[in-house]
């Protein structure tokens, strides 16, 4: 092949990627202007892969072009928005620090940290910058006070949601609650203190959450970076031929402590507040750990002996899905997290050359 042709391959290259990435902004500032948010969230992080796959694969000219070309999409297709620019801009020094991890062989968990931290830090400092300058006062006291008021909000919302639901309740079944002296009265009462207990929970479960979160949009970006790359055939930019999430064996027996204890917790002790700091603290391990789970179960999946069992249980947890749905998907994700911590763990005793796991002759 020549150097024309290759030049040619390259700039078709460089053409296919800047028209993927062109598509991605669009429905990205469509949708946080218009829509959903998440979604428009997630084409964000899509678009973390392809610009770092362009970065490292074109001339930086090219880099340079769609980098400005991705904030003017933003910027016009969102009336304007200067916030969503910044949120773009963090988009591309994310894709650049990414591809910074990638040349520099970091494992795939590693590359999923650093676009999972750079994102998050830029986006709260630009959320930071904007609350500050409509005179929000970034106090701790006063940002506490004001995720109180969003919580108040959310109670109001949903009480008003569970009365006109308790209103709506048929003379039938109202007859047949009366049978067992429960009136009207009581099961909206009864509802709206167990909403108040939940909402009360989750705002004691958004530090577990919001780490979960910005985890998953982080693996979004490098996977949507695994994907163009091999897409563009260019195979050759990744630090291993099967770039998988590979936690280290103390993160694996971390998780799986946690988890025992977490299950422990909330059986026996579920309204303390050790019962608050394990639940957060398993909701920040359980990403890579589901990861890994998934991966495992595909191996299970298309190893001839184990594939029978495999296919058996996930359909006994399919049925169960109709009964007992959050016991079931509960028990479903400790099993093939569990599973997945198990594996890696075993993997990496046998690269480390542990005795315990040498063939026997």
């Amino acid at each position: 092949m020549d150097k024309k042709q290759i030049k040619n391959m390259s700039n078709l290259r460089a053409l296919g990627l800047t028209v993927i990435l062109c598509i991605l902004a669009v429905a990205a500032a469509a949708d946080l202007e218009y829509g959903t948010h998440i979604i428009g969230h997630v084409f964000l992080m899509l678009s973390v892969g392809v610009l770092s796959v362009i970065f490292m694969t074109c001339d930086k000219a090219v880099f340079v072009l769609d980098a400005a070309a991705l904030i003017a999409i933003i910027f016009f297709t969102s009336n304007g928005s200067l916030i969503l620019s910044l949120f773009g801009a963090v988009i591309i020094f994310s894709a650049m620090l990414l591809a910074y991890a990638v040349r520099k062989k970091s494992a795939k968990t590693s590359a999923v940290l650093v676009v999972s931290i750079t994102v998050t830090v830029g986006y709260l400092i630009v959320m930071a910058v904007f609350y500050a300058a409509e005179g929000g006062s970034l106090a701790l006291e006063d940002l506490f006070e004001k995720l109180n008021g969003l919580g108040d909000s959310v109670k109001i919302y949903l009480a008003d949601v569970i009365t006109q639901s308790v209103d709506a309740i048929s003379e039938e079944i109202l007859a047949y609650y009366a049978k067992h002296d429960i009136t009207k009265e009581m099961l909206l009462e009864a509802s709206l203190l167990a909403m108040e207990d939940s909402v009360d929970w989750m705002k004691l479960l958004l530090p577990g959450y919001f780490v979960f979160l910005v985890q998953v949009m982080g693996y979004f970006g490098v996977i949507a970076f695994e994907k163009t790359v091999r897409i563009a055939r260019c195979e050759a930019v990744l630090p291993e031929i099967h770039w998988q999430l590979y936690p280290t064996q103390v993160s694996c027996v971390i998780y799986i402590v946690i988890t025992t204890v977490y299950i422990i917790t909330s059986v026996f002790f579920s309204n303390s507040s050790f019962a608050v700091f394990i639940t957060n603290f398993w909701l920040a391990l359980m990403p890579v750990m589901i990861g890994c789970g998934f991966r495992s179960l595909y191996l299970r999946l298309k190893h001839p002996q184990l594939r029978r069992s495999t296919i058996f249980i996930l359909i006994l947890l399919g049925a169960g899905c109709f009964f007992i749905p959050d016991a079931v998907l509960t028990f479903g994700i400790l099993t093939m997290t569990f599973m997945g911590a198990q594996d890696v763990f075993l993997s990496r005793a046998v690269e480390s050359g542990d005795p315990r796991f040498r063939e026997k002759k």
